[in-house]
């Protein structure tokens, strides 16, 4: 399962970058994309600019959130390695999980961000483009993954592309079973639930 709840100096921080997500939307939805600035949006978050800058790079970012990641320590390595099951979606998941940690799982969020999307080509591409690299990124560890078992570089590639897709569907189907719920379930918690699902169908048809 996934980790434990954040300590208070990080539910502090969590709230701070929520709330200027929050704001950001609020005035790119109700005012437009050319009345978000970052003095507006600091006001209305009640920080100051420069607390602004210590957690978005600019305002474009904070319409869009985070932009999921895969962690550079010893996870990874773990993974690359043949870890931590030795089920290369399993652990694929266990991977994505500890990248939608970091993620805030805020409900309301999804909404306001999808109709600021739609009201905006332009931010929607962007969100496309860090999308295309996650799954990059995926591909690029399953490939290396791969590399052990697997001598010749162009399965390895065709398999880590397929896989990163894959791995990008069970994610995709994890956020709307989680936003369409009401309760406190977690993102992360339907994210490991997703890849449970998927690794009983892949098993059942197998048999």
């Amino acid at each position: 399962m996934s980790d434990a709840e954040p300590g208070l100096r990080e539910r502090k921080r969590l709230a701070t970058r929520l709330a200027i997500q929050q704001a950001a939307l609020a005035i790119a939805a109700s005012d437009g994309l050319g009345a978000v600035t970052v003095d507006e949006i600091s006001r209305r978050a009640d920080i100051s600019p420069r607390t602004f800058f210590n957690y978005f790079p600019s305002k474009e970012q904070a319409l869009l959130g985070d932009d999921p990641t895969l962690p550079a320590d010893e996870q990874l390595d773990v993974f690359v390695g043949g870890g931590p099951s030795g089920d290369l979606l399993r652990d694929v998941g266990v991977l994505l999980v500890h990248s939608t940690q970091a993620l805030i799982d805020e409900r309301g969020l999804i909404s306001e961000r999808q109709e600021v999307l739609r009201a905006n080509p332009e931010l929607f591409s962007r969100r496309m483009a860090s999308m295309k690299e996650f799954q990059h990124e995926i591909e690029t560890a399953v490939a290396r993954r791969l590399e052990a078992g697997e001598p010749d570089p162009e399965v390895r590639r065709r398999q880590a592309r397929l896989a990163s897709i894959v791995a990008l569907g069970a994610l995709r189907h994890a956020w709307w079973e989680w936003s369409e719920q009401d309760g406190e379930t977690r993102l992360v918690d339907e994210l490991e639930q997703s890849f449970a699902d998927l690794g009983a169908l892949v098993s059942r048809s197998l048999v």
